[in-house]
């Protein structure tokens, strides 16, 4: 049997416990996400409170790109055993099983896109595809396909028409079930399109192989993402941060053109702060939970994350579902807020009822049983 080198494995997870912060992670996300979707969803821009206008603009756009990095890795750990091994029989199940369960997703979530157009899960069986050309890589290679990612991305946007298909407005994509309607909008200018959103997954199966499971290194890798993803959100925070970088007397002129690059086409910066959210969220999760590895709370939250599939269907086929069908799905944004944390607590109490008599989720369980 082959071994893979250290410099190919770097650190991967060998204590369960430590993988509870990324359980932890995944049960913050898709709060954040369920919030951010009940907000859209029942079209809830209005005023409301300060503090609660406040806690959305904060969190806006942020939840999504925390998930899909969680995701990459999670598919590190999935294959943790074939990448340790490096035995080549291990690794082909280990891609064919992370296809297979993205086909799985796509599936339900091109089911789910019927109730939710936002949904995001008919994105990730492609995601998953992708990432799963890095998986065996050199723990490098991922930021390689990050840079490839974004240069398709650059490319389909300025050879494409981005508002194809949203002709009467984005909610609805018209001839998503056709096969030109779906792939444009997976590919091209849907609300998470695998260019450029593939990247988020990708940084996150770089972040799985750094050695963030280890109680000192992990600390190294916070002293140096929290800080930074402070200053960019302060920064980004700015209105006319943008301008200042358009303005050719910034006094930094080696990386003008650089600059100037980046605040023409802003949402690079968006996205680079998006990420630096999810990876220090990542962290300080990892950090809390191996802290406080034996408090009810991190439990709680940990089997609520393994349950993430099932919580996220739920989200919009038992609430969102039944609101459209009954016409009364718009909404003021306190009532999006509290039915965004009543379903959060009925979620965390069925998981926790539920994880007494089974291990998975029933959507874990089926996905399992139909991909392996």
């Amino acid at each position: 049997m082959n071994m893979v080198s250290p410099d190919n494995l770097d650190s991967t997870p060998r204590k369960g416990h430590r993988i509870l912060g990324i359980d932890m992670a995944r049960s913050f996300a898709i709060f954040f996400m369920v919030i951010e979707n009940y907000k859209n969803a029942m079209e809830a821009h209005d005023d409301g409170p300060g503090w609660l206008v406040w806690f959305f603009t904060c969190m806006e756009g942020r939840a999504a790109p925390t998930f899909v990095t969680i995701m990459g890795v999670g598919l590190v750990l999935l294959a943790q055993k074939a990448l340790q091994s490096g035995d080549s029989a291990l690794r082909r199940d280990s891609k064919s099983r992370i296809i297979k369960r993205g086909v799985f997703l796509v599936v339900l979530g091109v089911l789910n896109y019927q109730i939710w157009p936002g949904d995001i899960l008919h994105f990730y069986g492609f995601y998953m595809a992708l990432c799963a050309l890095f998986l065996f890589r050199p723990s490098w290679t991922p930021l390689a396909g990050v840079a490839a990612v974004m240069i398709v991305a650059y490319i389909i946007n300025h050879a494409f028409d981005s508002g194809i298909g949203w002709e009467n407005g984005h909610i609805w994509y018209n001839g998503y079930l056709t096969p030109r309607g779906f792939i444009r909008n997976t590919f091209l200018n849907g609300y998470h399109p695998v260019f450029p959103w593939t990247a988020y997954a990708l940084v996150g199966m770089w972040l799985a192989r750094r050695p963030i499971f280890e109680s000192e290194e992990r600390r190294r890798y916070l002293f140096i993402f929290i800080p930074i993803t402070l200053l960019f959100e302060f920064a980004m925070g700015f209105p006319r941060f943008v301008d200042f970088l358009r303005d050719p007397e910034t006094g930094v002129a080696l990386v003008d053109g650089t600059l100037g690059l980046l605040a023409m086409r802003s949402g690079v910066l968006i996205m680079v702060a998006r990420q630096l959210v999810a990876i220090s969220a990542i962290l300080v999760c990892l950090e809390l939970a191996d802290r406080f590895r034996t408090s009810r709370i991190i439990e709680t939250l940990a089997t609520t994350g393994r349950m993430s599939l099932t919580h996220y269907l739920a989200h919009t086929l038992l609430v969102l579902g039944p609101m459209y069908l009954l016409g009364v799905l718009q909404q003021s944004r306190m009532t999006s807020f509290l039915m965004s944390c009543g379903f959060f607590a009925a979620a965390v109490t069925f998981s926790v009822i539920y994880s007494r008599r089974f291990k998975l989720g029933p959507l874990e369980a089926l996905m399992r049983h139909i991909a392996g």
